[in-house]
C-alpha cells in the first residue's frame, strides 16, 4: 500500500473510531455482556482494534511489522520503565483530581474504573479475568495501534511530530473532553517509553500498570478531590513529589540509555529518511492539517459532543 502516512493513518483511525462509536449502540444483551462481560470485552477489543491493525499491517507489506518495534527492551531500561510507570500513575492521578474538580459529573460519567463492577464474583479468578479483559488486552491492542502503527506512520515527519500525533489520537480514541488531558499525558509518556527503549513491549508493560491502577484505584481520585482537607492536600503533595522524582529519574535514565546506544552503534532506523527532511513546523502542518486528519478531528468532536 503506497498511500502517504498523513492519509493512511487517519483513514485507519476513522475506521477504528467508527467501530468504537458503533459498539456503543450495541445492546449489552446482544453481546451477552450480562452473562460473560469478560468475553464481550475481549471480542470488542479484538474487533475494534486488533483486526483493523492487522489488516493495515498486511496491506503495508511483510516488512512493515519489523518497523513496529516488536522486540524485548534492553535490561538497562528497567529503571527507566519503573520511573515512567510511576510518573504515568501519579501524573494521571493528579490530572484526574484536577479534572474532577473542574467537571465532577462529566468526569464520573466517563469513568473507566466502573469496569471493576463487572467482576461477577470477588474471587481470584474473576480478578484475573478482569485484568485480562480490561487491562492487559487493551494495553496490547492500543499499544500496537498507537505506539506501533501510528507512531511508525508519523516518524517520517520527525520524532516530535510522531509523539504528538500518536498521543493526540490516543487521547481522542477515548471520546471524552474532560479526560482528554489525562489521556494526552498518558500518550506522551508511552510514546517516550517506546522511543527510548525501542520496544513496543516496554510500552505495553507500562500501559498495563496504569490500566490496573485505573481499574482498582480510580475511585480514590474522586475521594481525594471531594475531601479538600488536610489529608487530601498531604496526599496530593506526596503524589506531586513522587511524580517530580520519577520525572527526574526517567530523564536521567533516558540519557544513559541513549549514551549506551551511541557507544554500541545501535540502529537508528527510527530516524526520518534523509529524503524526508523538512522543518518541524512544515512537518507538523502536513500531518495535522491533512484533509483526512481534519475529517477525523471533526468526526471525533461531533461524536464526543453528541455522546
Amino acid at each position: 500500500m503506497k498511500f502517504k502516512s498523513n492519509l493512511a493513518a487517519p483513514i485507519l483511525l476513522i475506521v477504528v473510531f467508527g467501530l468504537v462509536t458503533l459498539s456503543r449502540f450495541i445492546p449489552a444483551a446482544r453481546l451477552a455482556a450480562n452473562e460473560n462481560p469478560y468475553l464481550a470485552a475481549i471480542v470488542i477489543q479484538l474487533l475494534i482494534f486488533a483486526l483493523p491493525s492487522l489488516f493495515f499491517c498486511t496491506l503495508r507489506g511483510s516488512e512493515y511489522r519489523s518497523r513496529l518495534r516488536l522486540r524485548l527492551m534492553p535490561l538497562s531500561s528497567i529503571i527507566f520503565m519503573i520511573a515512567a510507570a510511576a510518573l504515568l500513575v501519579t501524573g494521571s492521578f493528579l490530572l484526574g483530581t484536577l479534572m474532577y474538580s473542574a467537571a465532577p459529573e462529566a468526569f464520573k460519567s466517563s469513568s473507566t474504573g466502573t469496569y471493576a463492577a463487572f467482576a461477577m464474583n470477588p474471587g481470584v479468578f474473576d480478578g484475573m479475568y478482569l485484568v485480562l479483559a480490561f487491562a492487559l488486552l487493551p494495553a496490547i491492542t492500543e499499544e500496537v495501534l498507537f505506539r506501533g502503527i501510528i507512531l511508525t506512520e508519523y516518524t517520517s515527519y520527525g520524532v516530535a511530530c510522531a509523539v504528538i500525533m500518536s498521543s493526540l489520537t490516543f487521547a481522542m480514541s477515548h471520546f471524552s473532553f474532560v479526560r482528554l488531558p489525562i489521556y494526552l499525558f498518558c500518550g506522551l509518556i508511552l510514546a517516550l517509553v517506546t522511543f527510548a527503549t525501542r520496544s513496543l513491549i516496554a510500552s505495553v508493560i507500562v500501559h498495563l500498570v496504569n490500566n490496573i491502577f485505573v481499574l482498582f484505584f480510580e475511585d480514590y481520585v474522586v475521594s481525594v478531590a471531594k475531601r479538600q482537607n488536610i489529608s487530601s492536600i498531604l496526599a496530593l503533595f506526596i503524589l506531586l513529589s513522587v511524580a517530580f522524582i520519577a520525572a527526574i529519574v526517567m530523564a536521567f535514565e533516558a540519557s544513559s540509555i541513549y549514551r549506551s546506544y551511541g557507544k554500541n552503534n545501535a540502529d537508528s532506523s527510527y530516524l526520518p529518511d534523509p529524503g524526508e527532511k523538512r522543518s518541524r513546523v512544515r512537518a507538523f502542518s502536513e500531518a495535522f492539517f491533512s484533509p483526512a486528519f481534519l475529517i477525523l478531528l471533526v468526526l471525533w468532536a461531533a461524536v464526543t459532543y453528541l455522546t
